[in-house]
């Protein structure tokens, strides 16, 4: 190859260069842009199919949630366990459109077969005939490991004995004596079936970010 050919040969590569390099750009932007759409896809069906979200509405879970308090829930692959916070759905309690309905934040007390006994006089509810332990932690109340905002201490008039049935759960709110629950008629046992699912993240507000447990 004489000197002339290989002088329009390089010439020849050096300004296809900067046209590789503007495609490799190019394509880097796309896959960017690709796996961006792809990730919004998939963090989309995840809300949609996994997770929902619920707002708590009242003081009944006091001190662990507050009122207008966001949360994030899900029922995938769910399975009760004691001292959960879950969302149920109770079909007697009047909710705000002059009907009944309403979704409620409690937490799990009692699973199927369960002999759930509240002792108002002492402020004590035992499980299958053990007490519940109660300790004060920095002047907060905890029972069985989770805060509660005072003894229960309120009778909502069907006594202290209940053993819960099966396919059912018994729940209570950490404000225990403003709370209506599965001590109440309005309430009762909830059925499985009615279980929205396990509130396990709280997103709003952001100071108080953070997983919600047992």
């Amino acid at each position: 190859m004489s000197e002339e050919e290989t002088a329009v040969s390089t010439e020849a590569e050096a300004v296809q260069m900067p046209k590789t390099k503007r495609h490799g750009i190019a394509a880097e932007v796309y896959d960017w842009f690709d796996s961006i759409f792809y990730g919004l896809l998939i963090l989309t069906l995840v809300f949609v199919l996994v997770t929902r979200t619920t707002t708590v509405d009242g003081t009944s879970m006091l001190p662990t949630l507050e009122d207008k308090q966001l949360l994030l829930v899900s029922d995938f692959a769910y399975t009760p366990a004691y001292n959960d916070i879950v969302v149920v759905w109770s079909d007697t309690l009047p909710n705000d459109k002059d009907g009944y309905g309403k979704a409620i934040v409690k937490r799990v007390i009692g699973l199927p077969g369960d002999r759930i006994s509240i002792d108002y006089w002492a402020g004590t509810v035992s499980r299958n005939g053990e007490v519940l332990e109660i300790t004060e932690k920095d002047g907060v109340l905890y029972e069985d490991g989770h805060m509660i905002n005072d003894t229960t201490r309120t009778d909502e008039g069907l006594g202290g004995e209940f053993t819960v049935p099966e396919g059912c759960l018994f729940v209570m709110g950490d404000n225990r004596n403003g709370s209506t629950d599965s001590r109440s008629r309005l309430v009762g046992f909830i059925d499985r079936r009615n279980v929205v699912g396990r509130a396990y993240l709280r997103v709003f507000p952001f100071d108080k970010f953070g997983g919600l447990y047992g």
